[in-house]
């Protein structure tokens, strides 16, 4: 009920929807219903507070089939973020992670940087100002006679701490459950893809070849 009677009226309303995707068993349970509300999300952001009005939400690839914003936003920030994955050639992985194939990867990081990369820049932004108004806060509290203080830790203080942690979509946009969060995915590398799918196929040709 808190997720479907959220509105959008300015980038803290964003923040706010943001800072619930650190919590893994809460996206994890209400996936579908923040599905929706993440493409509300992004299309005021686009079309309100960028005054971006031309980008079709949601998005769909070549074949007509729907690109999962949250899914897709999730999975890169786990890698890193957009350059991160770019830098370790992980964005065929993401797109099979999204149930595409590993060829659409290049695709999904196009649809990333016309629609999310923007968005994380700012969440960004706001979480650092948010902690710089923090320490001011206590600071002014503390003044020059004050001992150690404990500072309140904002919502989005776990946020850089989690970035590198990394859970997956099965293929048919299910979340895989027992994603291990310590794994560093390896660089996709897509000869030795071919080079598996060539050896088996010379090995079903040869064991065709001995049945006949």
């Amino acid at each position: 009920m808190i997720i479907k009677a959220m509105e959008f009226h300015e980038f803290a309303d964003c923040k706010a929807l943001l800072d619930m995707m650190d919590d893994r068993e809460f996206v994890f349970k209400y996936k579908h219903t923040l599905e929706a509300k993440f493409e509300e999300m992004v299309k005021w952001f686009l079309n309100v507070y960028m005054g971006i009005p031309s980008r079709p939400i949601p998005p769909y690839a070549p074949n007509k089939r729907k690109i999962d914003l949250l899914g897709l936003y999730v999975l890169v920030e786990r890698d890193g973020g957009y350059r991160d994955v770019t830098s370790q050639n992980l964005w065929p992985v993401i797109a099979k992670d999204l149930g595409f194939d590993y060829q659409d990867g290049d695709y999904m990081r196009i649809i990333y940087a016309m629609y999310l990369d923007i968005l994380e820049y700012y969440y960004r932004f706001k979480t650092v100002q948010e902690k710089v108004y923090d320490k001011e806060m206590v600071n002014e509290e503390e003044g020059p006679s004050q001992g150690c203080h404990v500072r309140r830790k904002s919502a989005g203080d776990d946020h850089d701490d989690t970035a590198s942690a990394h859970y997956a979509l099965f293929a048919g946009n299910e979340w895989e459950d027992d994603w291990n969060f310590q794994k560093k995915r390896k660089r996709f590398n897509f000869n030795h893809m071919r080079k598996a799918v060539e050896d088996a196929n010379r090995s079903v040709m040869q064991h065709t070849s001995k049945h006949n």
